[in-house]
């Protein structure tokens, strides 16, 4: 993926999550499409638990993502679901940890681990 291009960013629905799935920058260039994507996600009206941003394969995320994800998490608390990260140690997760949003939000270090249950019953 060349770095001038536009982020490439997908969604999809799992058993108990909306996916928001982004490849390659995140800049104030190339946001508006993840942004949409992240918003429509987290006002999705749905009995899904989770709302996850996979940022496995983020080459960069500039600071100015930060209060998008911050908006999101809100959001999604107003709507009675949860807002999980996947970030792998890298560009994103070090942008989430300058800006704090790592305090704030759930990160989990794959996509994998972002979608298993909170709590796993031995039933």
């Amino acid at each position: 993926m060349n770095p001038r291009d536009p982020v490439a960013v997908t969604i999809r629905g799992t058993r108990s999550a909306v996916v928001v799935s982004a490849v390659g920058r995140i800049d104030m260039t190339t946001e508006r499409p993840w942004r949409e994507l992240v918003e429509d996600a987290c006002a999705e009206n749905t009995v899904k638990r989770f709302v996850v941003l996979d940022l496995c394969q983020v080459t960069y995320l500039s600071v100015g993502a930060a209060p998008i994800i911050v908006r999101a998490h809100y959001h999604c608390l107003h709507r009675g679901k949860l807002l999980r990260v996947a970030a792998p140690i890298g560009p994103a997760l070090h942008t989430m940890h300058v800006t704090g949003v790592r305090d704030l939000v759930a990160v989990y270090p794959t996509l994998n681990a972002a979608l298993e249950p909170a709590v796993r019953s031995p039933w």
